[in-house]
C-alpha cells in the first residue's frame, strides 16, 4: 500500500514538473470559470503573475484586462459553450503584441468533465515571419506584373498587331475562366494568375525575331523594291540598246513585253493570299529569265530567296523564315526559365513554351503528344489560334469572321491536333465575342 502511494506521488510530481515546464502555456479551469492552475510557460507568456490568475473567473479577468479581451473572451466561450476551441489571437503583453494559437480541452474523472484545460503558444515569430513572406510574395507578385506591362510594352513598340494579340488572347481567358467559374469549377482559381501571365508572355520570344520577318506583309517584302528596280533599269537598258542599233528594236520590243508582264505577275503573286496554279507556273518562269545590266552582261530576273519567296503557296514566309518564327517558342521557354519561376508560377514557361504543341505530335518545337500537354497549354493553343484567325490589325492577311475561324478549329479537333472539349466550351462560354483591341 505504501509502495502504491508513493508511485502515485512521484506520478504527481513527474507530472506536475512536465506542466510546469513544458514550453506551452497551460490553465486549468473549472465549469464555474475559474482558473485553478496556471504554469510557468503561461506566465511568461502572458505577462501576468500567477496570484492574478489563479482563483480568478474568467469573466472578471476579461473586464480587468480589456485590452486583450479578444484571449479571455476565446477562454469564456470555451466554458460556456463547453466546446473543443482551437483559435488564433492577438495578446498585448505590455506593449509587445503577441499571437497565440489556443487550444482548449476537457479535463475529465473518468466519463465526467470536471473542467478545461488549455494550452496556448507563442506564434508571434512565426505569425510574423509568415507575413513577411507573404508581404515579399505579393511584392514579388507585383514585381512580375511590372515584368509583364514592360516585357508587353516593348513588344507593342516593336510589333503593335502582336500585342493587340496578346491583349485580346487575355481578355478571352479572363471571361473564359470566370465562365468556368460559375459552372462550378472553382479549383481553377488556384492557377487563374499564373496562367494570365503565361498568356501575357507566350510570345515573348518574338523580341529575338527580326521586324523583317515578323511584319512582313508580302512575300518579297522588302525585296519587292529590289525586283522592280531590276525591271526598270533592264527596260531602260533594252530601250538604250534599241537607240543605237534600230535593227533590234522588234526584239526589243518583246523583251520589254515580257519584262512588263513578269513585273505584272510579280504584283499579283507578291500580294495573293494564295497562289493558284496559273499563278505558280508564272513563278517558274520567272526563274528562267534574265535582265540586261548597264553594262551590257544579263543577271536573272530574280535571285533564289525571291523565286522562293514568290513561290509560297500560302502565306507570306519562306520554309526559312517560317523556321525563323517558329523557334519563337524555343526563346520564349528560355527566356521564362531563367526567371526561375516557383510556387504557383512554376508550370508559366512549360503552358508558354508549348502553345505551338498539337495533342497528335505534329506540334513544335518538342512534337508533344496528347498525355505530355497540360490543359493550360491547350487552352492557351486555342486562344493563339482563335485570335490569330480572326485578328483585324495583321499586315499579311485579312481578318477571318469567327464562324470560320471555329470551322477550322473544329477541323483540328477531328484530326487530332486540338482538345475538342475545351473548344467546345470556348465556344459556348462566349468569351470572344464582341472584345478585341
Amino acid at each position: 500500500m505504501q509502495a502504491r502511494k508513493r508511485m502515485m506521488e512521484k506520478r504527481e510530481i513527474i507530472f506536475e514538473n512536465i506542466v510546469e515546464n513544458i514550453s506551452d502555456g497551460i490553465l486549468t479551469i473549472g465549469l464555474d470559470g475559474r482558473i485553478l492552475l496556471v504554469n510557468a510557460s503561461a506566465v511568461s507568456i502572458l505577462g501576468i503573475a500567477r496570484e492574478s490568475l489563479v482563483g480568478q473567473k474568467i469573466g472578471k479577468l476579461l473586464m480587468e484586462y480589456d485590452e486583450n479581451d479578444e484571449f479571455f473572451q476565446c477562454l469564456l466561450d470555451a466554458v460556456y459553450s463547453k466546446q473543443i476551441i482551437v483559435q488564433m489571437v492577438r495578446f498585448n503583453n505590455h506593449g509587445e503584441e503577441k499571437r497565440l494559437r489556443v487550444v482548449s480541452s476537457f479535463l475529465m474523472n473518468g466519463e465526467e468533465r470536471v473542467g478545461l484545460i488549455v494550452t496556448f503558444s507563442d506564434l508571434t515569430t512565426m505569425v510574423q515571419l509568415n507575413e513577411r513572406n507573404e508581404a515579399l510574395s505579393k511584392a514579388l507578385a507585383e514585381i512580375l506584373d511590372r515584368f509583364v506591362e514592360v516585357m508587353i510594352g516593348a513588344i507593342e513598340a516593336r510589333t503593335p498587331y502582336n500585342a493587340n494579340h496578346t491583349k485580346n488572347m487575355v481578355r478571352y481567358a479572363e471571361k473564359y475562366l470566370n465562365w468556368l467559374r460559375q459552372k462550378g469549377r472553382e479549383d481553377l482559381e488556384n492557377i487563374r494568375k499564373p496562367f494570365l501571365a503565361s498568356v501575357w508572355l507566350h510570345d515573348i520570344g518574338k523580341m529575338i525575331v527580326p521586324r523583317s520577318i515578323m511584319d512582313k506583309p508580302t512575300r518579297l517584302g522588302n525585296h519587292k523594291r529590289d525586283v522592280q528596280n531590276r525591271i526598270q533599269i533592264a527596260i531602260l537598258c533594252e530601250r538604250l540598246q534599241a537607240a543605237k542599233d534600230p535593227s533590234l528594236q522588234e526584239e526589243t520590243d518583246a523583251r520589254i513585253a515580257k519584262l512588263t508582264k513578269a513585273s505584272e505577275w510579280i504584283d499579283a503573286a507578291d500580294q495573293a493570299g494564295f497562289l493558284d496554279e496559273k499563278l505558280r507556273e508564272e513563278m517558274q518562269e520567272l526563274r528562267s529569265m534574265q535582265c540586261l545590266t548597264p553594262d551590257g552582261s544579263y543577271v536573272p530576273l530574280v535571285d533564289d530567296y525571291e523565286a522562293d519567296a514568290l513561290s509560297v503557296p500560302r502565306g507570306t514566309l519562306t520554309k526559312e523564315e517560317r523556321k525563323i518564327v517558329e523557334s519563337h517558342v524555343i526563346h520564349t521557354r528560355e527566356m521564362l526559365e531563367q526567371m526561375h519561376f516557383s510556387g504557383d508560377y512554376r508550370k508559366v514557361s512549360v503552358w508558354a513554351g508549348g502553345h505551338h504543341e498539337f495533342l497528335d505530335g505534329s506540334g513544335y518545337p518538342l512534337g508533344l503528344k496528347q498525355e505530355e500537354i497540360p490543359w493550360e497549354t491547350r487552352l492557351l493553343t486555342i486562344l493563339d489560334i482563335y485570335d490569330s484567325l480572326t485578328a483585324e490589325d495583321r499586315p499579311y492577311k485579312p481578318p477571318m469572321a469567327s464562324e470560320k475561324a471555329f470551322q477550322i478549329l473544329e477541323g483540328m479537333c477531328k484530326d487530332g491536333k486540338l482538345d475538342g472539349e475545351i473548344l467546345k466550351d470556348f465556344r459556348d462560354s462566349g468569351a470572344w465575342e464582341n472584345d478585341r483591341v
